[in-house]
């Protein structure tokens, strides 16, 4: 951290951070951690030794967001929540024509419905937390991806704000906050997660992203912002990180 990162306090809360295993999702779950909360993430390996880092900071529940009864264990073992990161991405196979039916059948199915069904079924959960402000849901950019392929580029961005709007003000009535953040953010090597469309779908592919002197980190702490007792008046928003594309943005160190 530097000096010029804001402080959060989340000691006493349950943080779930989907896809939380490596890249943007590890970030925004260390800093969860560090700022006091007890922390799941979820993967789609049985073992956390099949990871390349350590994941001891963390509870780890195995999750396969295509599968519904994956979908239903973890929100019954999950236990009293106080807020929901949606970080699963995914790398793309290669060996499958994005315009294919299937790959899109399944594509959606596990990057918009699977995360979907998931806070439907958290929602209550949520909504018993006692932080000010209610539970929170935090939507990052690795949902874009997914309206990407169902929608096209040009659209995407202006599904995921529509998203994020709609179920911040119709969940605000059950206590519960959903708002975004979004980011050109590049990501390391290692950060994408992937999609298996089945057992034997190939080798699998990422798109470079843009280089920008943004950070996860950056996103991390935008997220923990919006999940904070300092945003509890703030639902269906969609907060931009992305600062260093208008050249007047200076990190301090």
């Amino acid at each position: 951290m530097t000096l010029s990162d804001p402080t959060f306090d989340f000691g006493g809360r349950h943080v779930l951070v989907t896809g939380g295993t490596r890249g943007l999702g590890r970030t925004i779950a260390s800093a969860f951690a560090r700022s006091g909360a007890r922390v799941t993430v979820t993967g789609t390996q049985s073992l956390t030794s099949a990871y390349d880092a350590s994941l001891s900071a963390f509870h780890y529940q195995r999750l396969e967001l295509t599968d519904h009864d994956s979908i239903v264990n973890v929100a019954q073992q999950v236990g009293p929540l106080d807020v929901l990161v949606n970080a699963a991405g995914a790398r793309l196979p290669t060996s499958l024509d994005v315009h294919d039916r299937e790959f899109v059948s399944q594509a959606i199915r596990l990057g918009l419905v699977g995360p979907s069904h998931l806070a439907n079924r958290l929602r209550y959960r949520l909504g018993e937390s006692t932080m000010r402000g209610g539970g929170a849901i935090i939507n990052t950019h690795s949902l874009k991806r997914w309206f990407e392929i169902s929608h096209g580029a040009a659209a995407a961005q202006t599904e995921m704000l529509g998203l994020t709007a709609r179920l911040g003000a119709s969940w605000v009535r059950n206590g519960v906050r959903v708002n975004g953040v979004a980011s050109t953010v590049a990501m390391p090597k290692q950060a994408p997660l992937r999609v298996e469309i089945d057992r034997h779908s190939g080798p699998l592919l990422t798109r470079p992203r843009p280089q920008q002197s943004g950070t996860l980190h950056d996103v991390a702490q935008a997220a923990l912002f919006l999940a904070s007792t300092g945003a509890a008046y703030i639902t269906g928003q969609t907060l931009m990180v992305n600062g260093s594309g208008y050249g007047g943005a200076r990190r301090s160190h």
